[in-house]
């Protein structure tokens, strides 16, 4: 295995476990923009419980793979900067508004911080899907009905995984 392999594995590795952990994270954000009725606020409050221990901890793994792009594959890292500099520009913003949202709200702050934590955590995973979408396509068009496809199954498939950790954290014990 050559040390290129060795990287490519690694942030492979990286890009998973970031994934499956702010990806739940994201999708309890969804369902924080979804609780409607009677129960709303019971349900931000234990997807708040649910997200509070691990909330931010996961931006590690993604702050290892783009480490790791910058240190092992530069052309690479300044194409992909370049190519994908607006939706990894929103990205960012929806990651830094979504963590200072959660913690204003945690502390009392306005109700509006509470919506802005549910945008944004919907938003992020959006346009991280229209990267990783343009990245495959030819040319690497990130607007398009395939890249938005992929940014809204993104968001899918992160409520999906934050709805499995919420029924898990709510199950009454045997």
């Amino acid at each position: 295995m050559s040390a290129a392999d060795f990287l490519a594995a690694a942030m492979l590795g990286g890009l998973v476990l970031y994934a499956v952990s702010a990806g739940a994270d994201f999708g309890g954000g969804v369902w924080d923009l979804v609780a409607r009725g009677p129960r709303a606020a019971e349900q931000r409050r234990l997807i708040s419980r649910a997200l509070a221990p691990v909330w931010e901890a996961n931006h590690v793994w993604l702050i290892f793979v783009i480490v790791v792009l910058f240190s092992g594959f530069p052309p690479a890292f300044a194409a992909l900067g370049i190519r994908f500099h607006w939706p990894l520009t929103a990205a960012l913003i929806g990651i830094v508004l979504r963590g200072s949202a959660f913690v204003f709200r945690s502390y009392g702050g306005a109700p509006a911080w509470g919506r802005v934590f549910a945008v944004a955590s919907a938003a992020t995973p959006l346009f991280l899907g229209l990267v990783l979408a343009g990245i495959t396509v030819r040319g690497g068009d990130w607007l398009g009905f395939f890249p938005l496809s992929v940014g809204a199954f993104a968001v899918a498939l992160g409520a999906y995984l934050a709805a499995v950790y919420l029924t898990c954290e709510t199950a009454d014990p045997l």
